[in-house]
């Protein structure tokens, strides 16, 4: 039997990190509630959107200090990098394309190919699109 997974977006990310967020509370207070047995999951995409949000936007402090935690939570094995292919980004150009009227990212329609195929069904961050695509977010508002 597979474990559960929770695929962690940008917004979790830069919510856990920056603690002015909007969301930092509710994302620290999931976050370090989050069973162990819980895989945690992202993608190589998400890490490369993480990284600049908080390069250009917190600094280089923040940015240096996410990698670190980026590379640490690999080697202890808490979390899953997932990294794209032809059939992930051929689903992501057909996700922007048949939904035209969603301000989706690049990134977001990756994202959103990697947990179709990974039947990943819940996403931790604060994209409303994930919902509106019909995956669970958490934590729930």
């Amino acid at each position: 039997m597979k474990r559960e997974q929770v695929f962690i977006d940008t917004g979790a990310w830069i919510a856990l990190l920056i603690a002015n967020d909007q969301y930092h509370d509710k994302a620290v207070d999931f976050y370090s509630n989050l069973s162990s047995a819980i895989r945690r999951t992202t993608s190589s995409h998400v890490v490369s959107e993480t990284y600049t949000w908080l390069r250009y936007k917190a600094g280089y402090r923040y940015a240096s200090r996410y990698l670190e935690v980026i590379s640490q939570s690999q080697l202890q094995s808490r979390l899953t990098i997932l990294y794209d292919n032809a059939e992930i980004l051929e689903l992501a150009d057909a996700i922007l394309r048949d939904f035209p009227d969603q301000k989706l990212s690049y990134t977001d329609a990756i994202s959103m190919s990697m947990m179709r195929l990974e039947n990943i069904r819940k996403v931790f961050g604060f994209d409303r699109h994930f919902y509106l695509m019909g995956f669970e977010m958490v934590p729930q508002s």
